[in-house]
């Protein structure tokens, strides 16, 4: 065997599936041609992948000591995460994320003496998909990219070229420079003087060039000659004065990497190898080149690569697998992905795992009868022409490649207009559309849309002429009764409640089949770059017979050490739900519980609201009755008089916390004018006060009861009563503080989670309510110790508990894992007990469920339960195994921690096939003649009881089809 044979083993990858020798080749079915070019370009020894994508490289030593330089800076390019090198001595992990430019090293993460390896080495195969490891090393993996690199550098020069030299068509003469690149990196001849199969002459050669401005647009001639296409269309631009020779100078220092970016440092440009460098990020720079500005005016954020694919995997992909091609409109394509990555899956499934093809009517074909796009920004038109070219080009052998006639696209498959555009956008109507797919702008439409939905009877859907709306509104046009719509959209619509919202709401669920929603919030802030944009992926059927019994998947994604530090989407079992419509229809305030719920959190809720009364109905029943509202609100609008307010205490927002107001940092109202004033009678005590900011740690209000006159802002709302009534007050401030609270806010309130951790008053109305003398009087000492500076925290669980009891919850599982569990995953606290170590307790108190409800199924037919806890199973993972046996046993519960027993259990528990789809958690059950076993990560989210009720209703359903429902 050789050496890395044996580090390779030694490490655990060596059984893994998604190990790939070079041996054995990187082409193939398997894994997507840019991959296979880049892998044939790199030539590791071994490769282990995630899904299909190279997760970590593998080299011997020496192989990799002989062409270092060329190699990082090639896995750089490649932005593969692990390079692994083999030595006799020790083993040495890369960061390949980043890179030292000046002498092309990639950063060494870890050293480890070769006689130390083994299957707990950092960065063993067990490690690598493990959230706890990552943890550890999140910060060497979280440093600046190529990805921002390239960007930022494409910013800067764009910026400077139109901000310094007033060069009007500055983003169109950058991609014709990429596109140039691209094409030398990729070793193509383009037959002009000075060019050739060697890259580093004709780099040199593009450099020489860019001096002359003749010279350069004779270059562009050339090319407009041999590839055809919208790229090299110039008109006048060669006679335009703002390009200058300083301007040129600039391109030329940008390009040889000669020149200081804003940021001070030096362009990374010689670096970048666009042979490499995958299109789709390329087009990326669509977003960076619309800058600020323009980046605002049209809501438009750039969809990053796997998502896209995430949502392609599930919509395209399919439908090319069966039926070979499809026709896909994306109404605001901006730089052009999803087309890119559409048309990418339909000429792959054409060539079969062969990475080129000499079939250039294939290839023109497919492009133009299929793909079409639209956008309002002719520029975001541009890119995406540039994008769909060098996807093209991807498929021809850069040896081979001596002209190709690339379509034009401006104007008949790529058209700058208006999505509401009736005139222009009529001939696509007359198109038997498969897909509708793509990133709509996010805010308010203009004039042509809100036209267009008063027209169409959509004016009670819309809200604030939401552009999302109207896109999936305008959409129906395009649509026959086969076409699948699927929209990236700001996700607040499916859970505000204002009218519009619901209306819309309802109009979808009577008027589509909901094919799949992918929930995004709870990630909004790593998914869009310059933007804290909740979203979510709603795919969908227009359809108006009777789709209420329409059962529809839904995906909860959440936050994930593999999703922040890879862009790797993970979906654990409990992130996936089955939908009836009808559930929503006659359940609104469902929509939101999916978020975060699980199904017996819906169940839970539920019953609560059939039993209780709303604080809304207590605060009614209320007599004398209670004024409410927020303070005064000092900006925007109109101007008036509050003097009858000035001179009196004012209290500021951050003056408040749970049951405590800082009476040191009270101030005096001074304002002799306002927006909203607000009725004087508000700011008279007693009230219980409510910050609209919660807790962000644990979503918990705060809110405190005061018996003192002060002025405050619209940031505080008022529950105004007399003092006859200050035991409501103060148990209501009790049950506004509560975990419970915090619970019914992110089940049911539309911001939390969503978009910002808020209260919304009106949606706390619609809470259940309970009255206790035993909350007000545990309120009212909470307030004392506060104001005290006591400590707290034995009193305000007291009042937890107190008030889970009022509500008939104290031994609700569900309720403790959204406290305990979805909160700290949510606010990403990675010291919570979502992620320690599961304990043999733990376990049992798992197990305890399933032994009780099977006994009593199966102990009238004189079976008996058994169940073997397996606590530490390779290190990550746990197993219970539950055995149906004929004799009574001694004990019913045991443990085994024998090592050789774990070890003997790899086998039968198929670990390794768990591990390696880490990023598809699915609880694994095996059934055996007699027992059958449920295998999973050893963290403690997974084997709370919570989850072994959803398990044993699942697994028991399975047990009693097998037993023929008699035992």
């Amino acid at each position: 065997m050789a050496h890395i044979d044996d580090i390779i083993k030694r490490m655990g990858y060596a059984k893994s599936s998604c190990l790939r020798y070079g041996h054995d080749g990187y082409t193939g079915k398997l894994f997507p041609a840019h991959t296979s070019k880049i892998l044939s370009k790199l030539a590791p020894y071994a490769v282990y992948f995630v899904d299909t994508e190279p997760f970590v490289l593998f080299w011997d030593e020496r192989a990799y000591s002989e062409k270092s330089r060329q190699l990082n800076r090639k896995i750089w390019n490649a932005q593969i995460p692990i390079a692994i090198v083999c030595g006799s001595s020790d083993v040495k992990i890369y960061n390949g994320y980043s890179i030292n430019k000046e002498e092309s090293i990639l950063p060494l993460i870890d050293s480890i003496p070769v006689d130390m390896i083994n299957e707990e080495s950092p960065f063993s195969y067990w490690d690598i998909t493990n959230h706890n490891f990552w943890v550890k090393y999140a910060n060497k993996f979280s440093g600046k990219r190529l990805n921002d690199c390239l960007l930022s550098n494409l910013s800067d020069i764009t910026s400077r070229l139109r901000e310094s030299y007033n060069i009007s068509f500055a983003t169109k003469l950058v991609l014709r420079l990429i596109f140039i690149r691209y094409l030398i990196d990729r070793g193509v001849d383009l037959d002009y003087a000075g060019f050739s199969y060697d890259v580093s002459s004709s780099r040199a050669s593009l450099l020489k060039i860019l001096k002359n401005k003749k010279e350069l647009y004779a270059l562009f001639s050339h090319l407009k000659d041999k590839f055809n296409g919208n790229l090299f269309e110039f008109d006048n631009e060669i006679f335009d004065a703002s390009l200058t020779a300083d301007a040129l100078q600039l391109l030329y220092e940008f390009l040889s990497a000669n020149i200081n970016t804003k940021t001070g440092q030096l362009s990374f440009f010689d670096m970048y190898d666009f042979n490499i460098i995958p299109v789709e990020l390329i087009s990326n720079i669509y977003e960076i080149l619309l800058g600020s500005e323009k980046r605002n005016r049209y809501n438009a954020f750039y969809t990053p690569q796997y998502l896209v694919n995430y949502i392609l995997d599930a919509s395209v992909s399919p439908f090319v697998r069966d039926y070979g091609s499809c026709k896909v409109l994306d109404p605001a394509c901006g730089s052009g992905i999803f087309l890119v990555e559409s048309y990418r899956r339909m000429v792959e499934k054409e060539l079969r795992g062969d990475q080129f093809t000499e079939d250039n009517e294939l290839l023109q074909r497919l492009l133009v009868e299929n793909i079409f796009g639209i956008d309002l920004n002719e520029e975001a038109i541009d890119v995406t022409i540039f994008s769909l070219y060098l996807a093209m080009l991807d498929y021809k052998n850069p040896k081979t490649l001596k002209k190709f006639n690339l379509p034009n696209l401006k104007g008949s498959n790529l058209l700058v207009n208006d999505f509401f555009d009736k005139v222009v956008l009529a001939r696509l109507r007359t198109m038997d559309f498969d897909f509708i797919i793509g990133n709509p702008p996010w805010g308010k439409g203009n004039e042509l849309q809100a036209n267009y939905c008063k027209e169409n009877g959509y004016s009670s859907l819309m809200q604030n002429n939401d552009t999302c709306r109207g896109f999936i509104l305008r959409s129906k046009d395009f649509c026959n009764n086969n076409t699948q719509c699927c929209f990236v959209l700001h996700s607040t619509m499916l859970y505000m409640q204002n009218q519009p919202s619901k209306n819309l709401r309802r109009y979808l669920l009577k008027n589509t089949e909901i094919i799949r929603i992918i929930e995004l919030s709870s990630v909004r802030k790593r998914i869009f770059k310059n933007a804290d944009a909740p979203a979510v992926v709603l795919s969908f059927k227009f359809d108006n017979g009777n789709v209420q019994k329409n059962r529809f998947e839904y995906i909860s994604i959440k936050p994930n050490i593999f999703f922040r530090l890879f862009g790797i989407i993970v979906v654990e079992r409990n992130d996936i739900k089955q939908v009836e419509q009808r559930l929503l229809i006659e359940n609104d305030w469902v929509w939101k519980t999916l978020v975060y719920g699980l199904t017996g959190d819906i169940d839970t809720i539920l019953k609560l609201k059939q039993k209780f009364p709303s604080v809304k109905q207590a605060i009614k029943e209320q007599n004398p009755e209670l004024l409410l509202g927020a303070g005064v609100e000092p900006q925007k609008g109109d101007r008036n008089d509050s003097k009858h307010l000035m001179g009196r205490p004012f209290l500021s927002s951050n003056s408040i916390e749970h049951f405590y107001i800082d009476e040191q940092n009270i101030g005096i109202f001074d304002r002799p004018e306002v927006h909203r004033p607000r009725d004087e009678r508000l700011f008279t005590a007693p009230y219980c006060l409510v910050l609209t900011g919660i807790d962000t740690k644990r979503f918990t209000m705060r809110a405190v009861y005061s018996d003192k006159d002060f002025v405050f802002r619209k940031a505080i709302y008022a529950i105004k009563g007399t003092f006859e009534q200050k035991n409501f007050l103060l148990n209501l401030t009790g049950l506004l503080n509560s975990e419970l609270f915090a619970y019914f806010n992110l089940m049911t309130g539309s911001s939390v989670g969503v978009e910002r951790e808020q209260r919304i008053f009106n949606e706390i109305l619609e809470f259940p309510y309970t009255y206790s003398d035993n909350i007000a009087n545990q309120a009212a000492l909470l307030q004392e110790l506060s104001q005290q500076g006591a400590t707290t925290a034995m009193e305000a669980k007291r009042l937890n508990m107190m008030i889970l009891k009022e509500f008939g919850l104290s031994d609700n599982k569900f309720v403790d894992y959204a406290l305990n569990i979805q909160i700290p995953q949510l606010t990403e606290s990675y010291d919570s007990e979502a992620y320690r170590s599961v304990k043999d307790e733990d376990l049992k108190i798992y197990s305890e469920l399933f032994y009780t409800y099977l006994s009593n199924i199966f102990e009238p037919s004189q079976k008996y339960i058994s169940i073997t806890i397996y606590p530490n199973l390779n290190k990550y993972y746990s197993a219970v195994e539950i055995t149906i046996q004929k004799e009574r046993p001694s004990n019913w519960f045991q443990v085994s921690n024998s090592n050789d027993a774990s070890k003997a259990t790899l086998a039968q528990f198929s670990l390794y096939k768990i591990n390696d789809m880490f990023f598809y958690i699915k609880d694994v059950i095996y059934f055996g003649k007699d027992s059958f076993c449920i295998v999973k990560p050893n963290f403690y989210k997974n084997w709370h009881p919570a989850i072994s009720q959803l398990d044993m209703i699942e697994i028991v359903d399975q047990i009693l089809s097998r037993e023929g429902g008699n035992g």
